[in-house]
């Protein structure tokens, strides 16, 4: 409607660009495409919605995005393009659109000179060219960029896969391991016993299953900064056993997280029993899938450090970009009070009632 208002300006380059505009957008070709991307979209949406999340697991992040690829793939098929033609056509007939079809293929032959083999494979069937030149390109670009984005995160996924829930109960019924479990995994996070973390696990497996059917009246919370679970701060033992035990909810879920399954170890005090497990289930929590959080983080950065906090020092301006980042995270005003206090006998006689 706007492009058919802005065709009666007076002003004569507005008038010529809206005509033009007006009828590109509404020509078959034009809504075909809208369709495809919104086919699309309806896939890659929520996985893009997911990726950009603060908390996020890497597990299920690539879960989905083999998901996701599964369901493109589906799409690649002559009968799929077929639907999506009839689908377009149907919107342009209730539109009352002035195309319903693909424009007709004008067939333009070389000449050949004498002695020269035909080479050209003409396509002349509207349909034909529109699944080889567009659909197919698009469906294939867009498969082969989602999986090329995780493909290097696919030798490290095979080791932390095994820490997710449903491997830790297929352990547990006696499912046997990989001889090479672990491997990729101790080359990339330093400090990390191969044989402690494979016995470590072992152990943890089996005694996982009853100890996670002894929690049917509580559950672990999913609050990252209730455990230290930050890309700053993942020290999630260092907390007394009286706050861990304050940190115990109701069950909302049989399957529990990988960030619930840290929650279980600290809270129950293995983190001495499996140092090595709990340092790579810190990892596993802690791992980035993209690079939202950075970027996010930087985005924080230009509002925090201006002009006039110029000579700001390190400490203090990490300080305030958690406090940023993080400002979703309940802080309880008096337990800061009082740690606050702790800090000195002067700050405690001032700010802490007798």
């Amino acid at each position: 409607m706007t492009l058919e208002e802005l065709t009666n300006s007076p002003d004569r380059d507005c008038s010529s660009t809206a005509k033009n505009l007006h009828i590109i957008i509404s020509s078959f070709t034009f809504v075909l495409n809208l369709k495809l991307m919104k086919k699309i979209f309806c896939y890659t949406t929520p996985l893009s919605v997911y990726l950009q999340s603060p908390a996020i697991d890497f597990i299920q992040a690539l879960t989905m995005v083999d998901n996701v690829s599964k369901q493109i793939k589906k799409l690649r098929t002559n009968h799929e393009a077929e639907n999506l033609l009839n689908e377009a056509k149907t919107f342009a007939s209730d539109k009352g659109l002035t195309e319903s079809c693909l424009p007709d293929i004008r067939v333009r032959r070389r000449k050949i000179m004498p002695g020269e083999a035909p080479t050209e494979h003409l396509i002349v069937n509207p349909l034909d060219k529109f699944r080889t030149e567009v659909y197919f390109v698009i469906l294939d670009q867009i498969t082969s960029s989602i999986l090329m984005r995780f493909d290097g995160a696919r030798s490290i996924l095979k080791d932390f896969s095994i820490l997710s829930y449903g491997r830790l109960m297929a352990t547990s019924n006696g499912e046997p391991i990989p001889n090479d479990l672990f491997e990729t995994l101790v080359q990339w996070i330093p400090n990390l016993q191969l044989e402690e973390l494979k016995n470590e696990y072992l152990i943890f497996a089996s005694s996982f299953k009853n100890l996670h059917s002894s929690l049917n009246l509580t559950s672990l919370s999913n609050s990252e900064n209730e455990i230290g679970i930050t890309e700053e701060n993942t020290y999630a033992c260092d907390s007394d056993s009286s706050s861990n035990s304050n940190t115990l909810t109701k069950i909302a879920e049989k399957n529990l997280t990988s960030i619930q399954i840290l929650k279980l170890i600290s809270s129950y005090g293995l983190c001495a029993a499996f140092p090595n497990l709990f340092v790579a289930y810190k990892y596993l929590c802690t791992v980035p899938a993209t690079s939202v959080s950075s970027e996010r983080s930087f985005s924080k950065l230009k509002l925090i450090k201006t002009r006039l906090r110029s000579t700001m020092q390190q400490n203090r301006l990490e300080s305030l970009l958690l406090l940023s980042c993080e400002k979703d995270i309940d802080i309880d005003l008096e337990e800061a009070i009082n740690k606050y206090a702790f800090t000195s006998s002067i700050l405690k006689k001032l700010l802490l009632f007798k």
